[in-house]
């Protein structure tokens, strides 16, 4: 049995180790939570080949060789697993599947994108905006009308030019009436 001033000095012993661990643990929790931000995979970024792994950043040194066959050397070729070659260009990653992405849109995860959507829009969740029916169609009116309209001078100088085809077939010469209305309908269907 222990004499009680060694079980008390114990117990502030092991009340100190507990409050040292738990002032480490805090101190690398905002590491973990940074880590969290990034897949794993490798990126280009200014010319250098870069892996992500557990959220850290680091020069790659080595071939990285992926499930799909694709292998990226430290210079930034790609081989493929048919021996194709192609350079990983700038902003572009590689996930760990071996697909090449974009970096800022595919290298983030779910929690990473989340928290900047919510610092750049300053909501969480998914926002939804409904825009009134009468109001899409009030915009497309006109636009269905010019296009209803086109598609009327379309079909018009279509005619005309079978009717022009037809008698250039037949050895004689168009009306000068359609000629003059072709002219119009080609300058009025110019962008």
């Amino acid at each position: 049995m222990l004499h009680p001033s060694t079980f008390l000095r114990y117990a502030l012993l092991g009340g100190l180790l507990l409050a040292a661990e738990a002032t480490t643990l805090a101190q690398t929790a905002p590491a973990v939570a940074a880590t969290a931000q990034l897949k794993d995979g490798a990126f280009r970024r200014n010319g250098k080949i870069f892996r992500l792994q557990a959220g850290q950043t680091s020069p790659l040194s080595a071939p990285l060789r992926f499930p799909n066959g694709l292998t990226l050397r430290p210079d930034g070729i790609m081989v493929g697993r048919n021996g194709t070659r192609q350079l990983l260009e700038n902003g572009k990653a590689v996930n760990m599947q071996g697909d090449v992405v974009i970096y800022r849109d595919d290298m983030m995860t779910p929690e990473a994108i989340s928290r900047h959507d919510e610092q750049t829009t300053g909501s969480a969740g998914t926002t939804i905006v409904s825009i009134p029916t009468a109001t899409n169609l009030a915009a497309l009116a006109p636009m269905l009308q010019r296009t209803a309209q086109r598609l009327e001078q379309l079909r018009q100088l279509s005619v005309l030019l079978n009717e022009r085809a037809t008698a250039a077939a037949s050895s004689t010469a168009p009306t000068p009436e359609s000629e003059v209305r072709i002219q119009q309908l080609s300058q009025q269907l110019r962008p």
